[in-house]
């Protein structure tokens, strides 16, 4: 025969009261006995509180500041490194192609890029690129005039002096006058002409020879050694004459 234990008999009995409307019973021990078991086991059943166990920190040392740009600093690729290699050499090279400085207009050169712009830009073109009149720039004005004397009287008595079908400027250059050009040597006066002709050979023509004449112009004009405000007698002028006062500016 199996036993049953107690505290299930007193609970069916429980049950069964609460069915038929009975007040249930006191008297029994156990019914007190039951919930303090019920309290034990649930503090039994309690998990016990697992002690907190403290994990140490190592401190993080961060590099340098220099030691940071270095880590992160872009690599120069193994093909960068050899043109950089090449650098000096293409340097020497570009140097070697570069033009002479542009004139720095000043003093004479000044005043014949001023009467240049006002007299002869709107045939030849502001930058000497030819148009109505021959182009000068590219060299072509010492080509077309190798010396200078002949340009001065070609300005001074313009085609109509010269005479259209005879030669414009140096015969080697088989160009002949086409007419239009005028006459400037009763509107300017020697110096004008001079400084024009001298600012179109330094400028168009690249010519050092017209750079150093023109300083040497300059420090004369200042010191007072020479005048040239006399105006070219367009019809009588001649090459000699006006070499022969090119010669005394030298």
């Amino acid at each position: 025969m199996v036993e049953i234990p107690e505290h299930l008999l007193q609970r069916s009995k429980s049950a069964r009261e609460r069915l038929t409307g009975q007040t249930p019973s006191t008297d029994s021990p156990s019914e007190a006995v039951e919930p303090q078991e019920a309290a034990q086991s649930v503090e039994t059943n309690s998990p016990s509180e697992t002690p907190t166990k403290q994990i140490e920190e190592i401190p993080v040392v961060e590099d340098a500041p220099y030691v940071n740009a270095a880590k992160t600093r872009n690599k120069i690729p193994w093909w960068a490194a050899s043109a950089l290699l090449c650098l000096p050499i293409w340097a020497v090279i570009y140097v070697g192609t570069l033009e002479r400085p542009a004139v720095e207009a000043t003093g004479v050169l000044q005043h014949g890029a001023e009467i240049y712009a006002q007299r002869c830009a709107s045939c030849h073109g502001a930058n000497g690129g030819g148009g109505a009149g021959y182009k000068l720039a590219d060299g072509e004005v010492l080509v077309t005039f190798p010396q200078m004397e002949d340009m001065v009287e070609w300005i001074t008595k313009g085609s109509d002096g010269f005479g259209v079908g005879n030669s414009y400027g140096s015969p080697e250059r088989g160009r002949v006058v086409a007419g239009g050009m005028p006459a400037f040597g009763d509107v300017l006066n020697a110096e004008e002409i001079i400084s024009v002709v001298l600012h179109e050979r330094a400028v168009f023509g690249n010519s050092e020879e017209a750079e150093i004449y023109a300083e040497e112009l300059d420090h004369m004009i200042e010191a007072g050694e020479i005048d040239l405000d006399m105006y070219f007698d367009a019809e009588s002028v001649t090459t000699s004459e006006i070499a022969s006062i090119i010669e005394n500016t030298h």
